[in-house]
């Protein structure tokens, strides 16, 4: 009797130690998030994206109770904001202004097609969805990496569906 509980705790010991040692040499990947809300009763949220390889991120703030999406990247040359971008995405969601909208906003990954374009759009864009029309919209945003200011540019919406049916 006493062999069969020392067998079955050297298994069980056995078992312990090899977990242990592959849960230390697995590789792991760390979650990250890339937006935020403040604090204050979520009245704006903040989102960086990344722009493409070797260069800096764009940071958007959307402000919840105006609609207005606000953004400027840094340029990786300079390490400067040279680049700005705005969007009333009110109307992108059929929203009147006496409407409290309820936003989620996230970067996503883009590798669209640029045929025909003279602008470079950047890697990755921002999906924006809104719990009262139960839309979420796809936005770009052109990128240089010329380290001189650019001018203002506007967001463009690429594309959206409807996950939800909307309440108003």
């Amino acid at each position: 009797m006493t062999a069969v509980k020392n067998t079955r705790m050297v298994w069980f010991t056995c078992g312990v130690l090899g977990g242990l040692m592959i849960s230390y040499f697995w590789p792991s990947e760390v979650a990250l998030a890339d937006t935020d809300r403040d604090a204050g009763g979520s009245k704006f949220a903040v989102v960086t994206v990344n722009t493409g390889v070797a260069t800096g991120d764009a940071v958007f703030v959307l402000d919840f109770l105006t609609g207005r999406l606000f953004g400027a990247a840094i340029n990786a040359q300079t390490g400067k904001f040279t680049q700005s971008y705005a969007r009333n995405i009110m109307p992108d969601f059929n929203l009147s202004p006496d409407i409290k909208p309820s936003f989620v906003v996230t970067s996503t990954s883009l590798f669209i097609s640029t045929r025909g374009s003279r602008k470079q759009p950047a890697t990755n864009g921002l999906c924006i969805a809104e719990l009262k029309t139960g839309r979420v919209i796809v936005y770009a945003f052109p990128y240089a990496t010329d380290p001189r200011a650019q001018p203002l540019e506007t967001l463009t919406m690429i594309d959206g569906f409807r996950f939800r049916q909307g309440v108003q």
